[in-house]
């Protein structure tokens, strides 16, 4: 856990802040006992991971040599094989021409019949935008597109070997029609899955269990095709000899990845309105992120059961929705129109975000980043100091607007009341002890002890300053008139609280 330098300079910033070295001290030794124990654990967590992948590999490494040792057991055996039949290059030879032929055979039909599977896929689709709530013909769409698409790739690829540019320009646009349908299923998918968590609300089960269907065909398909790549790039040319006879995909169409990014889509639309209700009321944090929640828990109860188990869907929506959550809050934090109410909303906040998303089965410790990178000592300094800096510039102001009151004390029409017995009192008291409390109010709003605590140790810091400074200027006063004889000045400053000159 990555925790904010300390600056011993804004802790002790006042001689009576020594007295807090004892409270400090066992505050750093508290979290300093808190981090090691987290510091083990994690040491413990890793050596444990490390160990188990340690252990892995090492078993990968058997399994590979066994898989190894088996294929050269078969290549032997295919070869003796070969010289133990009569006639076998024949053999071979026709074998080969009769695959070849079928081959042919299976493409022609397929290239004719291409157009009229096309126009029947243009029936579904329209079909399902019709209704977009159950979609009955998405699940037959995507193995129609599919075979389509493989059928596509396949005769690409061999126009491709043949290095014929002219027949290739003519395969690509007679399967041009076919982008056009892939385009519009590839929206209604991303339509389904910006609508999942209200699918599983109005338990629309059928349609989330197709797409998952769906996602997780696409999703076997990659990781066929990046398995087919990575043996190209590392065995070249044994990939060679089984990559003609390879059906399916050749390129990654990346499903998954478009699913997962829906799912973040989805969730950033919602924190943009959430946003604006925050900005609007700082006391809206909590109820404009309910939504937040609530799709969490639709997708621990209603979607977990609906979708593979490999995927750990709850894990990974949390995963994704709390790393949103984190920008969210650091985007606010950092924003210079973010008044000091709405960073104060945001300092409370993550105590509840995470006893919530523990009710939900997320720890804290699963969840990372921290979700405003550990800033709240940052934050609460900071509103500190800007609650201190107003003070400052009030009491600066006041005592200003003293200093000319008092100077002027003889002029006729001067600011300042004088008692009856002929002692001066300031005006500008009431505005100070207003002042004063309006700070402690704002202190007080934050609901937070070491807040309070910092305004109150400062208001008493400025007071006994302001005490000092109003002392010293009544000490110079005085002594230009001790310097005088006959003009002795009596103040009874000392006796009266409210008092700051007698006029003679």
């Amino acid at each position: 856990m990555d925790l904010p330098p300390v600056n011993l300079a804004e802790l002790l910033r006042h001689p009576d802040d020594l007295d807090k070295i004892t409270t400090l001290k066992a505050e750093f030794m508290r979290k300093k006992a808190a981090v090691d124990s987290q510091l083990r654990s994690g040491l413990r967590e890793q050596l444990e991971t490390t160990q188990a992948g340690m252990n892995g590999l090492s078993e990968g490494q058997k399994t590979v040599q066994q898989i190894k040792e088996e294929m050269m057991k078969i290549d032997k055996i295919c070869s003796e094989s070969q010289d133990m039949i009569t006639d076998f290059a024949t053999i071979n030879l026709v074998s080969q021409a009769h695959r070849n032929f079928g081959a042919v055979e299976t493409m022609r039909r397929n290239l004719e019949t291409f157009s009229e599977r096309l126009d029947a896929i243009d029936r579904m689709l329209n079909e399902d935008d019709e209704d977009p709530e159950n979609m009955p013909n998405l699940l037959a769409i995507h193995y129609e597109l599919t075979q389509l698409r493989n059928i596509r790739d396949d005769a690409i690829e061999q126009i491709q070997r043949g290095d014929d540019p002219g027949l290739q320009s003519t395969l690509e646009d007679y399967f041009s029609r076919l982008d056009k349908y892939i385009e519009w299923f590839d929206v209604n998918i991303t339509l389904v899955a910006m609508s999942l968590i209200n699918l599983v609300i109005a338990d629309n089960n059928s349609l989330v269990v197709r797409f998952a269907l769906i996602i997780e065909a696409e999703e076997k398909s990659d990781q066929r095709v990046l398995a087919l790549q990575e043996a190209l790039k590392d065995h070249k040319e044994m990939a060679t000899r089984f990559q003609s006879i390879t059906d399916g995909a050749k390129t990654v169409r990346g499903y998954k990845d478009k699913f997962l990014k829906a799912i973040k889509t989805f969730a950033e639309d919602q924190f943009k309105e959430s946003r604006e209700k925050f900005l609007g009321d700082p006391d809206m944090l909590d109820k404009s992120l309910k939504w937040y929640f609530n799709d969490l828990n639709a997708v621990k109860i209603g979607m977990t059961p609906l979708m593979p188990k490999k995927w750990k869907i709850f894990k990974t929506w949390a995963t994704i929705y709390h790393g949103l959550m984190h920008d969210y809050l650091i985007a606010l934090i950092d924003d210079p129109g973010t008044s000091s109410a709405h960073t104060l909303a945001i300092i409370s906040w993550p105590e509840a975000y995470y006893r919530k998303m523990t009710k939900l089965g997320m720890k804290q410790d699963e969840l990372t980043p921290h979700v405003i990178d550990n800033r709240e000592a940052e934050l609460v300094r900071d509103f500190r100091a800007l609650i201190i800096k107003f003070l400052d510039e009030w009491i600066d102001r006041i005592y200003k607007q003293e200093c000319k009151d008092f100077a002027d004390r003889n002029v006729e029409g001067g600011n300042l009341d004088q008692d009856e017995y002929g002692y001066f009192r300031t005006k500008n008291l009431v505005d100070l002890w207003r002042m004063l409390r309006e700070q402690v109010d704002a202190a007080g709003n934050s609901k937070r002890a070491d807040v309070v605590e910092g305004v109150i140790d400062a208001m008493f810091q400025r007071l006994r300053t302001r005490q000092q400074s109003w002392q010293k200027m009544l000490e110079d006063e005085a002594a230009r008139y001790e310097l005088q004889p006959l003009q002795g000045l009596a103040c009874g400053h000392s006796q009266r609280p409210n008092c700051l000159y007698r006029r003679q």
